[in-house]
């Protein structure tokens, strides 16, 4: 079993640098192929990347394709029959390829297996005088980083609930209190081992996405298929959350609710686009009224170019919705916290 480990560089080539050398050490444990996708790359970024790292596949993008369209450019350059994603901020441990490849090879009914994704650096318990800097758990609690605190999850998998929002599963869990290895709906692109036949069969990263909801997208269309996506907990990363990109912002904001309603058109049953659609309608009234979640621009852009993009994706989609293994509503009754009737 061949690994073809895909990295995406986007201006941060010290980051870059780090997770390549902790995945160059690996070679001598697994038959191991690494390919950098260097985005937007500024004059000698490549030549220097391949410099210093020989063995590395470089492919030189001219503009940003973002995640999603970087992991689809080093997919068609790759050679390995499994591909593994791994964030250019996060660095593997020594055994990471190795776990990750053997539970593919115990379970051969899994078409991705999900990494077990910390946080880099110690964390305490904040509970008032809370800072912006400060990461915030779903239930409410605040975390802020300290060299006496703890070691915190970032995720274990992706869950999505009842309106299809996609959330890191365990995200801000100390560690030892994650989920053991149970499967999540989806996983995270920022750690996962990918069958590449059953990628391949399903239709691979849609470059349009961008970045957000990539993974929940391919997830989504395993599942329809009838394949499983499993989590390996001793497959670990060390994730400097937001080191590549920035956590908030109103670009987060827009793509993670465009490509939600577009990954929904594209999957979801029709009563859970029209929820998702719904939801998203309230969101921007919501915005007149109030404290904008969105800008002037961006709420144009949603309707300008988000409508269009998800009537193709919805069109795009039939044909496999109406071939799937396990019907939309069915995943969604099962996986989605309740179908919201």
């Amino acid at each position: 079993m061949r690994a073809s480990v895909i990295v995406i560089d986007w201006h941060r080539p010290e980051l870059t640098r780090r997770a390549l050398a902790a995945l160059e050490a690996q070679r001598g444990r697994v038959d191991l192929e690494l390919v950098l996708v260097v985005n937007e790359a500024r004059p000698g970024a490549a030549e220097a990347f391949a410099a210093e790292f020989p063995a590395v596949v470089v492919v030189a993008e001219a503009r940003n394709t973002g995640f999603a369209g970087g992991v689809a450019a080093g997919a068609a350059r790759a050679g390995g029959d499994v591909l593994v994603l791994v964030n250019n901020d996060a660095v593997p441990d020594p055994d990471f390829v190795e776990r990750g490849l053997a539970r593919l090879a115990a379970e051969p009914d899994l078409a991705a297996v999900a990494g077990h994704v910390v946080l880099e650096g110690a964390f305490r318990r904040v509970d008032d005088d809370r800072s912006t800097d400060d990461l915030v758990a779903l239930g409410g609690a605040a975390w802020r980083r300290s060299d006496e605190g703890v070691e915190l999850v970032n995720s274990t998998g992706v869950v999505v609930d009842a309106s299809a929002n996609g959330v890191d599963r365990d995200w801000l869990a100390p560690a030892g209190t994650a989920s053991a290895g149970d499967d999540p709906f989806a996983f995270s692109g920022a750690a996962v081992f990918l069958r590449r036949p059953a990628l391949e069969s399903v239709g691979g990263f849609d470059p349009s996405l961008f970045m957000y909801y990539e993974d929940v997208d391919v997830s989504w269309r395993l599942r329809l298929a009838g394949h499983r996506v499993g989590y390996e907990p001793g497959a670990r990363v060390v994730h400097r959350h937001a080191g590549s990109s920035s956590s908030s912002g109103q670009l987060v904001r827009y793509r993670s609710m465009r490509n939600r309603l577009v990954v929904t058109a594209r999957n979801g049953s029709r009563r859970l686009l029209a929820r998702v659609v719904l939801r998203t309608v309230l969101r921007l009234l919501r915005d007149l009224v109030g404290v904008p979640y969105l800008d002037g621009r961006h709420r144009r852009l949603l309707v300008l170019e988000a409508v269009p993009a998800v009537v193709r994706a919805r069109r795009a989609g039939r044909s496999a919705r109406r071939a799937a293994v396990v019907r939309p509503r069915d995943l969604e009754r099962i996986w989605f916290g309740g179908h919201p009737d």
